[in-house]
C-alpha cells in the first residue's frame, strides 16, 4: 500500500473536515458519584446519540462534482466539519478526490461498510458509558460522533476529539487479522488493538478524557505515568463490567505478565531511580507503543508505564474512597498522588 501518498491524503482529510488533533466484571475501585438533580437523573437516562457518518457521505460524492457534493452536505454537520466555502477549496476537492478514488481505499470503505452498516454495537457499548459520564459530569453535554475512514494510516489516532465531537476511523477497528493492516506496514502490536470491542472505550481514553485533565507539562516518568493511570480509571469507570486488560489494550497473556511482574517492575524503577526521571528516552521506554518494554525483556508488554499507573491511581483512590472522579482527575501533583496511594506492590 502507498504510505506516504495515504498519509498526505489522511492529513488533508482531517483539514477538510475542520482541523486546524469475552468480557468479566471488574469491581476494583468504586468511584463514589457526586449528588444529582432531578434534572441531572433524568438527563442521563434519556441519552440519545447522533452519529454522524461522514465517509459514508464523502465516498458517495460524484467525483466530476465534487464542488457539489460538499455543498450537499453542508450544513448536516457542524461547522468544524464541513466549514462554509469547502466547497472553494480547489486543491482540497483534488485531493479528496484522489482519496476516494483510489482502488485501495475504495475496497477499504467498502470494507468497513460491511462491518459498521450500522452501529447498533457501538450504541449499545457507549450509551450506558455515557450514562454513567453523565452521573460523575452532570454539567457535560453528550458528545457528537462522527466516523471516517482514515486509509489506515496507523500513525493517526484511530479516536481523537475536537471540540464536542468525536471522530472513529472505522478502518482501525476491523480485527487484528484484516490483511490490508500486514499490506500497509502496520506492526502486529498496533493491529492487536484493532478490534471492534475497544472502539467505545476507546472513546474515553482516546477523547474525551482530556476534557478533565488538567493542562499540565508532564516532565517526569511519574508525571507520565500517573497522567495514564488517570485515563485507564476514568475509562474503567465507565466500563466497570470490562476486564482490566481490555480497558489497558493489554492480551490476557500480557495482562498476566504485568500483573505477575509488578513488584519486579516497580522495585526495578525506583533501584535505577527512574521514577522521577526526566529523560525522553525513559520516559519512551515505558510510555510509548512498543510490542514489548526494553527493561524487561520481549516477554513483557509494551507500555508498563501504563499499567503501573494504572495500579497507583487505583491504589490511590482505594486508599481516598471519598475522592470523585473528577476531584481525581483535576489533581495535579503526582508525587503527592504517589505519596498518599500508599502503592507499594508485593
Amino acid at each position: 500500500m502507498r504510505r506516504k501518498k495515504l498519509s498526505v491524503i489522511c492529513i488533508l482529510l482531517i483539514i477538510c473536515i475542520g482541523l486546524t488533533g469475552c468480557k468479566k466484571k471488574n469491581t476494583s475501585v468504586e468511584v463514589p458519584k457526586p449528588k444529582l438533580t432531578e434534572e441531572q437523573v433524568n438527563k442521563a437516562k434519556n441519552i440519545d446519540i447522533k452519529i454522524l457518518r461522514y465517509e459514508q457521505d464523502l465516498f458517495n460524492m460524484d467525483t466530476k462534482n465534487m464542488a457539489a457534493g460538499f455543498k450537499a452536505i453542508y450544513g448536516k454537520y457542524p461547522e468544524n466539519i464541513v466549514a462554509n466555502g469547502a466547497w472553494n477549496n480547489t486543491a482540497m476537492l483534488e485531493s479528496i478526490k484522489g482519496f476516494i478514488s483510489d482502488p485501495v481505499i475504495k475496497d477499504i470503505y467498502k470494507d468497513t461498510e460491511a462491518k459498521y452498516a450500522d452501529m447498533s454495537d457501538f450504541k449499545s457499548q457507549i450509551i450506558p458509558a455515557l450514562t454513567l459520564y453523565l452521573t460523575h459530569f452532570p454539567n457535560e453535554k453528550v458528545p457528537i460522533f462522527c466516523t471516517l475512514v482514515s486509509g489506515i494510516d496507523f500513525q493517526m489516532p484511530s479516536v481523537f476529539g475536537y471540540e464536542n465531537t468525536i471522530f472513529v476511523c472505522l478502518d482501525m477497528y476491523m480485527g487484528k487479522d484484516y490483511k490490508p493492516y500486514a499490506q500497509a506496514g502496520m506492526p502486529k502490536f498496533i493491529a492487536a488493538r484493532c478490534e471492534q470491542k475497544y472502539m467505545a472505550s476507546d472513546c474515553f481514553t482516546k477523547a474525551l478524557v482530556y476534557k478533565h485533565l488538567p493542562e499540565k507539562t508532564l516532565i517526569t516518568l511519574l508525571d507520565n505515568m500517573v497522567d495514564a493511570g488517570k485515563k485507564m480509571l476514568f475509562t474503567q469507570t465507565m466500563f466497570p463490567d470490562v476486564a482490566a486488560q481490555d480497558i489497558l489494550g493489554y492480551s490476557k497473556e500480557q495482562y498476566d505478565w504485568a500483573t505477575s511482574h509488578e513488584s519486579s517492575v516497580w522495585h526495578y524503577l525506583v533501584e535505577k531511580n527512574l521514577v522521577y526521571d526526566n529523560t525522553d528516552n525513559v520516559i519512551r521506554r515505558m510510555m510509548d507503543e512498543t510490542p514489548f518494554t526494553r527493561d524487561f525483556g520481549n516477554d513483557s508488554p509494551g507500555r508498563l508505564g501504563y499499567f503501573i499507573g494504572f495500579q497507583i491511581v487505583q491504589s490511590y483512590m482505594r486508599t481516598h474512597p471519598e475522592t470523585t472522579l473528577k476531584e481525581l482527575m483535576g489533581m495535579t501533583d503526582s508525587q503527592k498522588i504517589l505519596k498518599d496511594s500508599g502503592y507499594k506492590p508485593k
